[in-house]
């Protein structure tokens, strides 16, 4: 009886464990066939897309930067045989009006553009007026294995936005400041002490014209330590609510602009005009939002070997900007693997090398092979480029929709702080109450 019953449940055991096995043979099998799959989906990708042009859309201002994307360009040519035309703009905002105006128009494929280079305000935009390729298509691309989204949620956070996985990271930037080290020993860390610094020294300080996006995140950056709370520019901004929180930005500047450079009547258009007045020795500090500016500038022999950077106490501003795909392109396909590419091992050590852009790369080094590792370690930063540890201290964009206030609130305090420096008793009384 006993040895009947034992062999009943060495029965039962027995198809028990077959069926362990055969269900663990069934989703090997799933696995590697979904992994087949993939694989072969990319592949199709590669092979559909040979022999297309797309036209990507980046910032043209730098010649490094512009280096770096036609080495880009060349080495996907090359590989994948697709050609990319990279058409330099100076502002994004032009390239999102002319994807929304074919919206309009009804041109819903066979768009101008297939690749911007964008973040903040403009890919908000775009967002909200629905002129992206659809959620996630960022993890369909191989390389981003790459890059740790789980625990870095600034590569899926565009200034406040989430972006659902509708543009991918490409670098990172942070607002750094850089003076002469001969003529400056110790530079003004915090916007109050470079309040002081500008009185003490007149005409040997200014920032570029905003809207330029360098003059905007200047302002950004000395809002986010006089405002009371941090945690507001984190929310849309309500007048009812935010408006108060802007005085002391508005009475630092009413306070600092006439003593600026040409006593804040002129602004040079956008960082590199700076970069010509710091070395011209017409000011003494300037300003980037490429950790590697100051030193890219001194090796092409445009700033003095002495010129470092910094970054106030605190911090400063930091963001990532990214790389997104129009609803409308009819080159995809072609576009991701551009992309794909962009965020390579080989793509990104090559961008973070300060010889060829000096650009932060966005991968995890923890999803990296020691090889690799080894590499990105052992990338040259440059003579005035801080390290990382020297700039962890960031601070997080505003929400987008600071950005329209901070820029239309500047133009009415210079214009305010010009009458109130120019003009007297009733001519000023006048001019106010005609306005």
């Amino acid at each position: 009886m006993r040895k009947k019953l034992l062999m009943k449940y060495n029965k039962k055991f027995i198809g028990q464990i077959s069926k362990l096995i055969l269900y663990c043979n069934l989703i090997l099998y799933s696995s590697i066939a979904c992994s087949s799959d993939s694989l072969s989906t990319w592949e199709d990708t590669i092979l559909k897309s040979s022999g297309q042009t797309i036209f990507f859309h980046a910032w043209g201002g730098d010649k490094n930067i512009n280096s770096y994307i036609k080495w880009a360009a060349d080495e996907v040519n090359e590989k994948y045989n697709i050609n990319v035309k990279h058409v330099k703009v100076s502002d994004t905002s032009n390239v999102v009006a002319r994807i929304l105006s074919e919206k309009n128009a009804s041109k819903h494929s066979n768009g101008a553009v297939d690749l911007v280079w964008i973040n903040g305000e403009n890919f908000s935009r775009m967002k909200q007026s629905k002129l992206l390729l659809g959620e996630n298509w960022i993890f369909e691309i191989p390389n981003s294995n790459y890059l740790d989204f789980k625990n870095n949620p600034s590569l899926l956070n565009d200034f406040g936005i989430n972006t659902e996985g509708m543009e991918m990271p490409w670098g990172l930037s942070q607002l750094t400041f850089y003076y002469d080290s001969k003529f400056l020993k110790t530079p003004p860390k915090s916007s109050m002490k470079l309040k002081q610094y500008i009185l003490n020294n007149k005409g040997r300080f200014t920032f570029p014209q905003p809207p330029d996006f360098v003059g905007t995140s200047f302002l950004k950056q000395i809002l986010i330590e006089l405002i009371s709370d941090r945690d507001l520019l984190k929310s849309q901004y309500t007048p009812k609510i935010h408006e108060k929180e802007l005085e002391p930005l508005w009475i630092w500047l009413d306070e600092v602009t006439p003593n600026l450079w040409r006593k804040g009547r002129n602004y040079p258009s956008n960082y590199l005009a700076l970069t010509e007045l710091v070395a011209e020795r017409e000011i003494d500090i300037g300003m980037a939002f490429n950790i590697s500016h100051a030193s890219n500038a001194i090796s092409e022999g445009r700033l003095p070997k002495t010129v470092r950077s910094y970054i106030h106490e605190k911090g400063s501003l930091a963001n990532v900007h990214f790389l997104t795909i129009p609803y409308n392109s009819s080159k995809k396909e072609a576009a991701k693997i551009f992309v794909n590419f962009l965020i390579s091992p080989d793509a990104q050590l090559r961008k973070q090398n300060n010889k060829f852009w000096g650009d932060p790369s966005v991968l995890s080094m923890d999803k990296l092979d020691i090889g690799w590792k080894k590499k990105f370690y052992e990338t040259s930063k440059g003579i005035a480029t801080l390290s990382n540890d020297e700039l962890k201290m960031k601070f997080q964009e505003p929400h987008p929709s600071w950005v329209k206030v901070l820029e239309e609130g500047w133009i009415r305090t210079v214009s305010y702080t010009h009458l109130r420096a120019h003009e007297t008793g009733r001519n000023l009384v006048c001019r106010l109450l005609l306005e």
